[in-house]
């Protein structure tokens, strides 16, 4: 199974071990001008009894991808609480593919985000997600790492 990740990606900033985003990554991000990809590839533990990324996998990805990649395309330094997320499957990804999307800022309110991306694993649209996220704290810049890795990188 090829485990390679596309030209240009870094691996996104750990988290503590054990905790929900420790256990699904490792993710991968690349600054694309003023936006974002992230990815990861499909592996054995993500996936369901029949070789197929597992439809929770892929909900969780969403998540991050929009928790993450929408706070650094605001430049909010934020932690954000999912209050909806909203998913439609639209095709499977196959063990050992590559995964990845491109987070979409749609609005930010005085407390909320709102935002969607469209999840593509090997040029297929897989999942359409979807979410309203509320600020959970003041600017803190333990959620400003990715901007600050991707800095480095450029």
């Amino acid at each position: 199974m090829p485990m390679e990740v596309p030209a240009g990606f870094v691996q996104m900033p750990g988290h503590d071990p054990g905790i929900f985003n420790s256990i699904l990554g490792p993710f991968w991000a690349r600054a694309e001008g003023e936006g974002l990809a992230i990815g990861f590839r499909v592996e054995a533990r993500h996936c369901n009894p029949v070789g197929q990324c597992h439809g929770g996998m892929l909900a969780g990805f969403a998540d991050i991808v929009l928790t993450g990649g929408c706070n650094y395309l605001a430049r909010l330094s934020r932690f954000l609480v999912t209050v909806s997320l909203t998913q439609d499957f639209l095709a499977p990804a196959a063990l050992g593919t590559w995964v990845d999307a491109r987070p979409e800022v749609l609005a930010v309110t005085r407390s909320t985000l709102f935002g969607q991306c469209l999840v593509i694993a090997d040029g297929v649209p897989v999942l359409r997600a979807s979410g309203s996220f509320r600020f959970g704290g003041d600017p803190d810049p333990r959620f400003d790492r990715l901007r600050r890795l991707l800095a480095e990188k450029a």
